[in-house]
């Protein structure tokens, strides 16, 4: 099982990532636009935030986490 976080504004790009291909096996959760919610209620989100003020994508498998990604093709690497 892998699980990925995605924090930030505009997450589409890297969201359409992970739902571009069946992955019965991946777990995905999205932070809410900053001031739309409580993104501490989702703890896959805790302690996740965009790098350099752009969006990123965490993956986590094991209860451990790679370095977080910012460019489509880079999540798109780490989910093949």
């Amino acid at each position: 099982m892998r699980e990925v976080a995605l924090v930030g504004d505009e997450l589409r790009p890297l969201e359409r990532v992970v739902r571009a291909a069946f992955r019965p096996h991946v777990v995905v959760a999205g932070s809410p636009p900053e001031g739309a919610g409580d993104a501490g209620a989702i703890p896959l989100l805790e302690g996740r935030e965009p790098v350099d003020g752009r969006p990123a994508a965490y993956v986590c498998e094991s209860f451990a986490c790679k370095a977080p990604v910012t460019e489509p093709a880079e999540l798109e690497a780490l989910l093949e």
